[in-house]
């Protein structure tokens, strides 16, 4: 899988959980599957970064700290900036984050299409 994959990835996810918002606020929902799309969306949002970093840094031959792989997991919006900041030569690192900003502002997007999909659908 290469990290083009991985970013794909993380906007299906998005969108799928956009039509499971529908899916459970609908009268007959139970909590047990909300749960564990709970559970596993929990899961993906703090995987799929990470796995598009190691693939990224592996392919860039940057061998990154424990520090900087932690804090891909845990503080993701702060930690990643400075990882393509690290990472991008110079002439490069403004167009990296903003093509960052207009990944992470495409995502709500995917969600809130999800959500309208479902609805027309009639997931609800």
């Amino acid at each position: 899988m290469r990290a083009k994959h991985v970013l794909l990835a993380m906007l299906a996810f998005m969108f799928i959980s956009g039509l499971t918002i529908t899916m459970e606020a609908g009268p007959g929902s139970s909590s047990q599957p909300a749960l564990l799309w709970g559970l596993f969306s929990t899961f993906l949002s703090s995987f799929l970064p990470y796995y598009w970093y190691r693939l990224d840094s592996e392919a860039r031959l940057f061998f990154p700290s424990r520090w900087m792989s932690t804090g891909i997991v845990g503080m993701t919006p702060v930690a990643l900036p400075i990882y393509l900041l690290r990472t991008r030569p110079r002439g490069r690192r403004l167009r990296a984050l903003l093509g960052l900003l207009g990944f992470c502002l495409l995502l709500p997007l995917l969600v809130v299409a999800g959500v309208v999909l479902g609805l027309g659908l009639g997931l609800h």
